[in-house]
């Protein structure tokens, strides 16, 4: 009887904290910026906004229902405390090939911003989030 006493708040607590993990990551904000000389991409989402502004046009799109859950899904799959360390697949931006990338990913009070990366060919981590974010503003890469 003394060993269930133990036992058994520790099986809970251990429950409890598994089940805490897998709980989607609610995220505050996201926002991915591509730029260079003369370039520039801003894509922003916030609740269930999406801004979006380029040196040619700048405008805000209604995120539906599903598109937030995926992005939420793609979020949750994220190691958010290693995206700073991600290796970038290819350096064309160092001589202005390619724009200049990066994501912020805000959840609560805590920002993570993502290694620099050549717009359009992020980490592969990254690759969902980038091509989701374009699909949803209708903008070209």
């Amino acid at each position: 009887m003394k060993y269930l006493r133990i036992i058994v708040p520790v099986v809970f607590l251990l429950m409890m904290n598994c089940a805490a993990q897998n709980k989607t990551k609610e995220f505050d904000k996201i926002a991915y910026e591509a730029q260079t000389r003369g370039s520039l991409v801003q894509l922003t989402i916030e609740g269930n906004k999406l801004s979006y502004k380029t040196h040619q046009k700048e405008g805000t799109k209604e995120v539906n229902k599903e598109q937030l859950e995926e992005l939420k899904r793609i979020v949750s799959e994220l190691n958010l405390d290693e995206i700073s360390d991600l290796k970038a697949p290819s350096e064309k931006r160092i001589t202005d090939g390619a724009l200049h990338a990066e994501f912020t990913i805000k959840i609560a009070d805590k920002e993570y911003k993502s290694s620099i990366f050549d717009a359009g060919n992020p980490p592969k981590e990254l690759k969902k989030l980038e091509d989701l974010l374009y699909s949803l503003s209708d903008l070209k890469e």
